[in-house]
């Protein structure tokens, strides 16, 4: 079983609707996917329509030694279930940090969910920022996957992101650690644009030797991926048909051919 942390290191680049909606199209394809909201915003809950409570998140079995598939939930599409977030996650970093345990914790409770035979994959989606939830999935994942958007700021922001990764290789903490794959997100241009950002991303990882490249299909901007978490739906729920449906189920093939060679999806 593989575990995807995704994480983007900009904010408002549609980091959680990529996870979701990822997810419900693998999901939507026959592969059993769990997804683990680590946001203590809870973004990706409310986008699947799922309420927040306490002692629902991740909170007690990093914190109270509980047992994680007791948190573990179905949703409405019967191949994707939820680990659902709460803002109790919100303190978990100091009682890790007091403990040591910062980037030892998530991965023994990982470990736990992983040797069940339920899932395909497991989906961490992270919180928006460089914090201690962040390097605590990068120490646990197989890898990351990347949404970017074009912009002045994503080079730099990208190269933030890369040192980081980075140190958890060389500390060994996770060397086998890497980048999975960048997902150009809210893109509005043609093939040769697509082309020509993807050469630019390969160009500014390539020398951390440690990244695959942009994956071919890109997600375009569109009025129903911006409206599906407002009903708390996916997309495939919200416009079964629309071209928004048709990347991430475009997207969600490649993700599986990409990882075909090592059946870990």
């Amino acid at each position: 079983m593989r575990i995807i942390a995704i994480f983007s290191p900009l904010g408002g680049v549609g980091k959680t609707t990529l996870t979701v909606n990822l997810a419900a199209s693998l999901a939507d394809l026959g592969k059993r996917i769990l997804l683990v909201d680590l946001d203590a915003q809870s973004c990706a809950t409310t986008a699947l329509g799922l309420a927040t409570e306490p002692g629902g998140s991740l909170y007690s079995a990093l914190v109270d030694g509980t047992s994680p598939k007791d948190v573990v939930r179905s949703t409405r599409l019967p191949n994707l279930f939820v680990i659902r977030s709460h803002y109790e996650l919100a303190s978990v970093d100091v009682c890790l940090v007091q403990r040591g345990q910062h980037l030892s914790r998530l991965r023994e409770v990982m470990a736990e969910l992983r040797a069940l035979p339920d899932f395909d994959c497991i989906f961490l989606d992270c919180p928006p920022s460089m914090g201690i939830m962040t390097s605590a999935a990068m120490a646990v994942a197989d890898e990351l996957l990347v949404p970017l958007q074009p912009g002045f700021m994503m080079l730099p922001a990208l190269s933030q992101m890369l040192g980081q990764m980075q140190q958890v290789i060389d500390t060994g903490v996770n060397p086998g650690l890497h980048v999975g794959g960048f997902v150009i997100n809210r893109f509005n241009g043609d093939a040769g644009e697509l082309d020509k950002l993807a050469h630019e991303l390969h160009a500014h990882s390539a020398p951390y030797g440690s990244c695959n490249g942009a994956y071919p299909r890109a997600i375009p901007e569109s009025t129903a991926l911006a409206e599906a978490p407002c009903y708390g739906q996916t997309i495939v729920e919200y416009d079964p048909h629309g071209r928004g449906t048709d990347a991430y189920r475009a997207l969600a093939n490649d993700l599986i051919d990409r990882h075909r060679s090592t059946r870990l999806i």
